[in-house]
């Protein structure tokens, strides 16, 4: 054999292995690259997929939450209205109310008060309400809104047992933002089904198709699992590869499609290069054929075990580089399908982290919900025990007094302390819910002046005995005057909770401390007892609202375990802190308030009030609850009163030009007409304008107080009035347009 024989020998050597090296090289490729691809297509379909569950997730949190709005509970639909509309979870979205027949109450794409139609699927509604459970619907039409729409619906119910289904509309192009921003090549189409598979959004020609339903190839395909991929021809007989998932939140369905030219053809752009590396090859073999055969020898070793590693899934971080710029690019290639390979593993790798991070903060949120349900249904437990003693004792009281002949004085005046006693308490639960709900809420006013702190803690002592409640305690007191910047209402709330959980908690009696003294530029007040202590597992929660020790059945102590609560928050009001300490159950505890203190000021005293001598006064009584109005007309009478009673804001009216009162007591809650607009009405008229007009009534915030003076009245009193506030009002002329 000739010398070119060998070398043609040797060259077709070196050239048959390069060529069968490249095409595996290149099915290799071809196969990472169509495996990367279809993953692309199915981790894009599942991050979407996460994306819809996440704005539905973020929907029904808005509807729970507003489920427990203090609006709906008590019925004020226009104030519920405007929350609705603030806490809309989607751009261009819309909330509406249904109650337990199907009716809507509120519909924030409407204006409040118009009349609203019933929806047409009322077993919908029934079907939630029974088993509590919300719903996400199908794409539906809307004939007013003339589009399409879907709605994440949740049943909820108030404390007062009112049941509704409250629902978040979405129009389809909102949830166009999952894929809209271009993240996906221009040849990818992604389409949102919903469980009967009609198109609820669409990446193309979403006009034409959304509301539309699938081909039942591609229905038949996407229900037989809940994930993966198959290939289809499309409208325009292009081949394409779907992936799709199902959303865990909508069972919706989420296909991805890309066309399977476009996944081929990075692969096939290398073809070319590939053959004329390869004939370059094969004729430089001829001329350098031991040379180049050691070299390529040496370069498919190389290159094979690059590629079987990338089989495994390793990174090939650095090749030798190559003489020869054919074989250079394939040096290229593998390095280009290593890196591919590696991001699509870190992508799948961040993929699983996100998921997992997703499902510990669901975990998280699901345990911050049980616990907060859980809260709740103790602290109705507790309210309803500490309502029933009051009311069971007042109901007990009312029926020895309805005896009549059958009791003598002395049980007559017993009945009488009691109803005295218990309506007191029912007071004091009432203000201390709203005094801290408004404190946590940030709406209480501070109306300060310097004031000596011994001084309000004299005064609450003097008070707590005058109540004969310490009668078994040893109270001690220590004090230095410390003047302090305060609000002396709000102070004396502190102090007298503090004292009010000293002789509570101390059921044996025993010794109560008091002592004030100057510490620095502040002022420490401390109260220290002697009874029954706090556990060290409940020592660091006695600030936290509703929190108390445990009690028995018998729940001897009583309280709604909010006065801690409150107590903080006005001491960090007023600049300060305080702190609980105690050494354990059965040691006793000490609470201590710190403030800043004034120095070179003198403390200011309070004006006591004084009450002018009571005269005869025509009277004009408004409310419409029979039994109010019928008991306050008796107080008033028992003053000396003339009364005429009102039980709407037409009577009213008309009772005030007919009987020309010089007082008049309005309820602000009236039906039809309330008792702003009545007010308003008098003031208008001169024949009733200099009418004395007093507001009383349930609702006693610093806005209420403005509206009322806004409407024309002189003063502003809360159920129930005080004796002393009726007196004064009776008596006092009115000087100026004043609200207390």
């Amino acid at each position: 054999m000739r010398l070119r024989s060998h070398y043609i020998v040797l060259a077709l050597a070196i050239g048959i292995p390069v060529a069968l090296f490249g095409a595996i090289a290149l099915h290799i490729l071809q196969d990472t690259q169509h495996s990367s691809a279809i993953g692309r297509i199915e981790q894009s379909a599942t991050l979407t997929a996460r994306a819809i569950d996440a704005d539905i997730y973020r929907a029904q949190s808005v509807l729970k939450v507003l489920g427990h709005s203090h609006a709906l509970a008590r019925g004020d639909l226009a104030l519920f209205y405007e929350q609705a509309r603030e806490a809309s979870a989607a751009p261009g979205g819309w909330i509406i109310l249904y109650d337990s027949s199907g009716q809507q109450l509120i519909n924030t794409r409407r204006p409040y008060g118009i009349g609203l139609p019933r929806r047409p699927d009322p077993e919908q509604v029934t079907a939630m309400l029974a088993s509590g459970q919300g719903q996400v619907t199908g794409i539906k039409w809307g004939e007013a809104l003339k589009n399409y729409f879907v709605m994440v619906e949740q049943p909820i119910q108030t404390p007062s047992g009112q049941r509704y289904v409250i629902g978040q509309a979405f129009s389809p192009a909102f949830f166009a933002h999952s894929f809209a921003g271009g993240a996906l090549p221009p040849g990818w189409r992604v389409a949102i089904l919903d469980r009967a598979g009609v198109i609820i959004a669409r990446s193309e020609n979403a006009d034409k198709f959304v509301g539309v339903t699938v081909r039942p190839a591609t229905l038949a395909a996407i229900d037989k699992i809940r994930s993966g991929v198959f290939t289809h021809l499309s409208g325009d007989d292009n081949e394409m590869v779907d992936a799709f998932t199902r959303s865990e939140r909508s069972g919706w369905s989420i296909i991805i499609g890309a066309p399977v030219a476009e996944i081929n053809a990075a692969v096939w752009r290398g073809v070319p290069v590939m053959s004329a590396g390869l004939v370059i090859a094969l004729i430089a073999a001829l001329a350098l054929a031991m040379l180049a055969g050691r070299h390529l020898v040496r370069f498919v070793a190389r290159a094979s075990q690059a590629a079987a590693l990338l089989g495994r899934g390793g990174a090939v971080d650095s090749l030798p580089r190559s003489g020869i710029h054919e074989l250079e690019s394939l040096n290229e290639a593998i390095r280009e399908a290593s890196k591919r390979l590696q991001a699509e593993m870190r992508s799948r790798s961040d993929a699983e982290n996100e998921r997992n991070a997703l499902l510990v903060s669901e975990k998280t949120a699901r345990a911050r919900a049980e616990e907060q349900n859980a809260a709740k249904d103790e602290f109705l437990a507790m309210l309803g025990h500490e309502l029933r003693n009051p009311l069971s004792a007042v109901a007990s009281a009312v029926s020895i007094l309805d005896n009549g002949r059958n009791i003598d004085d002395a049980m007559a005046q017993r009945a009488r302390d009691v109803l005295r006693r218990q309506t007191d308490h029912l007071r004091k639960l009432v203000d201390d819910l709203l005094e801290v709900n408004r404190a946590l809420m940030g709406k209480l006013e501070l109306d300060k002046a310097p004031i000596d702190l011994a001084e309000m803690v004299r005064r609450c002592v003097d008070t707590l005995k005058a109540s004969g409640r310490t009668a078994a305690f040893t109270l001690r007191i220590d004090t230095v005057p410390a003047i302090v910047n305060a609000d002396p209402t709000r102070l004396l709330q502190v102090i007298d909770n503090l004292l009010d959980n000293a002789v509570k908690y101390s059921p044996g009696g025993g010794e109560i401390v008091l002592s004030v003294r100057q510490v620095g530029d502040a002022a420490e007040l401390k109260v220290r007892d002697s009874g029954l202590g706090i556990p060290a597992d409940l020592l660091p929660h006695v600030f936290d609202i509703f929190v108390q020790g445990k009690q028995s059945l018998q729940r001897a102590h009583g309280g709604l375990g909010i006065g801690l609560s409150l107590v903080r928050r006005l001491v960090e009001l007023h600049g300060g802190y305080v702190r609980i300490d105690s050494e354990g159950s059965g040691k006793g505890s000490t609470a201590t308030v710190t403030l800043p203190r004034l120095a070179g000021h003198a403390a200011v005293a309070p004006d006591a009030p004084s009450i002018p001598a009571a005269r005869l006064r025509r009277v004009l009584l408004v409310e419409d609850n029979t039994d109010a109005r019928e008991m306050m007309s008796m107080l008033l009478q028992l003053r000396s009163c003339d009364v005429v009673s009102a039980a709407s804001g037409p009577e009213a009216i008309a009772a005030a030009l007919a009987g020309q009162p010089e007082l008049a007591f309005i309820d602000i809650g009236l039906p039809g007409m309330d008792g702003y607009a009545v007010a308003r009405a008098l003031k208008a008229d001169e024949r009733t304008a200099a009418i004395e007009l007093i507001a009383l009534t349930g609702y006693g915030s610093a806005n209420d107080r403005s509206l009322a003076l806004d409407a024309g009245f002189a003063r502003h009193f809360t159920k129930p009035i005080r004796l002393e506030d009726l007196d004064l009002a009776l008596t006092a002329q009115t000087q100026g347009s004043t609200v207390e």
